[in-house]
């Protein structure tokens, strides 16, 4: 992340900005599990387990193909199914 975020200060910063992200999801929150449930939706979400093998509390949205509305849609069917894990 480091190396990647000197890259976009030098070769970005006049054509570009970005968001550092920081967050994660609540401990106890099965990202494995939340990513079989938000699949079953049609919703593609990447654990961060992907990434990181011991990043259990971290997930990428993938949006890039999305409609505006589809987003939205999926964002609260996404926030639906966290707060079903959640009890």
């Amino acid at each position: 992340m480091d190396l990647a975020l000197a890259l976009l200060a030098k070769y970005f910063s006049d054509i570009a900005s970005w968001n550092i992200p920081a967050g994660g999801l609540r401990d106890g929150i099965s990202t494995r599990k939340l990513f079989d449930l938000a699949l079953q939706e049609g919703i593609l979400i990447n654990p961060g387990s992907i990434y990181d093998k011991n990043d259990q509390v971290h997930l990428r949205l993938s949006y890039s193909y999305a409609s505006l509305a589809d987003l939205e849609k999926g964002m609260i069917r996404l926030s639906e199914l966290i707060k079903g894990l959640i009890g």
